[in-house]
């Protein structure tokens, strides 16, 4: 009777990596690499500044950043919230004025230092696609520039209650449209015509100044 060819021997499955079953990394993942993110978010201020929103992609940060797409995606869901977190500060590391009990001092510098941020190059290649990005999502704008202009009006609404209090700006005076005229300003000035220069934040804080002056 002739011999049965005998069991090939069971394999090892430590010795086939190719059949080895996915292991699924548990939810939440792994901390984000802050050199990962900093590399990510440096390639798009760079290629904001060299080639505008438009053309900036996924995947032209990945290739400028030296990571892969699925990198970028794991980290933010959109372009806006990619670009919005490089170019400007978030919600909890916003600069605030400090109130110094100079209103007029504290609107001076407001403006200098908004007219300053907005004037760098990726800044001012950002905005106006951010914008556009952003009229037709109220969700999308509600987690990308909601957050950080809120603590900012809200910070200036007590800058104008504590001018009230000391008799610098009248008890009218509406701290919303103020600020709506001070950023507005600076971005038409800023971003659409390019003007940075010290007469226009001098003469921005001057007239907003004056106009909610207490009267005496």
């Amino acid at each position: 009777m002739p011999n049965r060819p005998s069991a090939p021997p069971a394999r090892d499955p430590a010795s086939s990596p190719a059949e080895e079953p996915v292991r699924r990394r548990p939810m939440g993942g792994r901390p984000r690499d802050p050199q990962i993110d900093g590399a990510i978010l440096g390639a798009v201020r760079a290629l904001l500044a060299e080639e505008g929103y438009a053309k900036l992609s996924f995947e032209t940060v990945a290739r400028r950043a030296g990571v892969t797409r699925p990198t970028i995606y794991r980290r933010w869901s959109s372009k806006a919230q990619l670009v919005h977190e490089a170019v400007f500060p978030t919600p909890g590391h916003a600069p605030l004025i400090p109130d110094t009990g100079d209103f007029a001092a504290d609107v001076r510098r407001m403006v200098a230092t908004t007219v300053a941020s907005y004037s760098r190059p990726e800044a001012r290649a950002a905005l106006p696609g951010l914008f556009g990005d952003l009229h037709d999502r109220p969700d999308l704008r509600a987690t990308v520039i909601d957050g950080l202009e809120t603590r900012v009006r809200e910070h200036f609404r007590s800058l104008v209650a504590a001018a009230v209090a000391r008799g610098e700006v009248r008890a009218d005076a509406d701290a919303d449209v103020v600020f709506d005229a001070l950023m507005g300003a600076v971005f038409n000035r800023t971003v659409v015509r390019g003007d940075m220069s010290e007469a226009f934040v001098e003469g921005l804080a001057g007239v907003v100044v004056e106009g909610v002056r207490g009267r005496e």
